[in-house]
């Protein structure tokens, strides 16, 4: 996958953030059922994800220009949403120095995203989150046209 970016994050309290650099977001602090299910949350300019071990754990983002479909095995994943106006994504843990973690450097937009989870149940977490802009159209496994107009 072109423009992938590798990364580790200390998941202190089970849990690491990719957020505006420009803004500083408030995290929000209510986690609901459909939080756990989905394995993350969001807020105004903050995506949450949730992570079973509190420990460092491989990251892996790419901004992409549509989304595209994903190799390997994945055991869940979520879609989301996240606003970037100031044109930096910062990826951090909670308990980070935020100024010393790592930024992206992207277009202003509001991108959506797709956050790939596996390994949990083996000890070997990894995560892979992909972010398009929102007005591409999602695709999901399998979801390759077989006759028409290719997409735009």
């Amino acid at each position: 996958m072109k423009g992938l970016r590798e990364f580790q994050v200390f998941a202190d309290c089970h849990q690491f953030y990719l957020m505006d650099a420009g803004i500083s977001p408030m995290i929000p602090d209510t986690v609901t059922e459909q939080d756990i299910l989905l394995r993350l949350r969001t807020a105004p300019h903050i995506v949450v994800f949730h992570t079973e071990s509190a420990s460092q754990v491989p990251v892996k983002i790419a901004f992409v220009s549509e989304p595209i479909e994903v190799d390997g095995v994945w055991d869940h994943q979520s879609d989301f949403n996240l606003s970037l106006p100031s044109g930096t994504a910062v990826l951090c843990g909670c308990t980070d120095y935020v100024p010393e973690c790592p930024r992206l450097a992207v277009a202003p937009s509001t991108y959506d995203g797709r956050a790939y989870f596996a390994g949990a149940s083996v000890g070997e977490e990894r995560y892979l989150l992909m972010l398009w802009p929102s007005t591409a159209q999602p695709v999901t496994p399998g979801d390759t046209p077989t006759s028409g107009a290719p997409r735009s």
